[in-house]
């Protein structure tokens, strides 16, 4: 086989491998994600403040300061600041993204989805399906489709029902 055939056979066994390596993030429902999650929550970013997790060379975590407006499931009160952590940011000229962990922006408003990490930290529930961006009266989720605020809370509280939440 030629060089360039070798290359070509290379590339593609290449991109078969980890083609389906991108696709392992299995959607969770509305339910399950009710089901799941200790709180769910709506409000606003508030600041955003990047850091090294342990000190420059290891990873960059981002603390994502939140205030709670409406609290659609779970022990928060709306006035509530809360501090999620995610994964990635930008600490001077050096930035990381962690593929799948949620992406804020401060002033932003979201309904997000919340659990307890074991270390005791509030995070985002299934990181970047967690997080749903409002747009006037539109959210949009990590797949990108549009869906009315109302129609979403009302199938959050349906899910709720049939957790016995």
């Amino acid at each position: 086989m030629s060089k360039r055939g070798m290359f070509a056979l290379s590339l593609l066994l290449v991109l078969t491998i980890s083609l389906p390596a991108a696709a392992m993030m299995i959607p969770f429902t509305i339910n399950e994600m009710v089901a799941e999650s200790e709180s769910v929550v709506q409000g606003r970013v508030v600041s955003l403040n990047s850091y090294w997790l342990d000190g420059p060379g290891s990873i960059i975590v981002t603390d994502v300061a939140f205030a709670v407006d409406e609290v659609w499931m779970g022990d928060q009160l709306p006035g509530d600041r809360l501090t999620l952590q995610v994964a990635g940011g930008e600490v001077g000229e050096m930035g990381m993204r962690q593929e799948h962990a949620p992406e804020f922006r401060i002033d932003e408003e979201a309904v997000v989805f919340l659990w307890t990490r074991p270390d005791g930290r509030l995070s985002i529930f299934n990181a970047e399906q967690g997080k749903y961006t409002i747009t006037g009266t539109t959210v949009i989720g990590f797949q990108r489709q549009p869906l009315d605020l109302n129609e979403f809370r009302t199938e959050i509280e349906r899910a709720k029902q049939f957790n016995g939440r």
